[in-house]
């Protein structure tokens, strides 16, 4: 997946930047479409392990060790779209 980089500023708010700027994020299998939506806020602890392009422009590649999804639904709320916490990749059909 290719995601948009943000940053977090001196004061802990969530900037992002005046430029653009992408990353790869590869894992050990796919993730759930339905809860990697556009727009959504993820947080990807990882490595750095290569480089790749998008759209003409050079971006590194990350191995994902956590992906965890954020949520701005209220809090409570149950349906399957708000869904706020680690994910893992799908497993395989066998």
């Amino acid at each position: 997946m290719i995601l948009l980089h943000a940053e977090f500023t001196e004061q802990g708010f969530l900037s992002w930047p005046r430029e653009e700027s992408f990353f790869k994020a590869c894992g050990a299998g796919p993730y759930d479409r339905q809860l990697l939506q556009p727009f959504i806020l993820a947080w990807v602890s990882g490595k750095v392990t290569g480089q790749a392009e998008f759209a003409g422009t050079p971006i590194p590649v990350i191995e994902i060790d956590a992906l965890y999804r954020g949520s701005d639904c209220l809090q409570g709320d149950t349906a399957p779209q708000c869904v706020h916490s680690y994910l893992q990749p799908l497993k395989k059909p066998q």
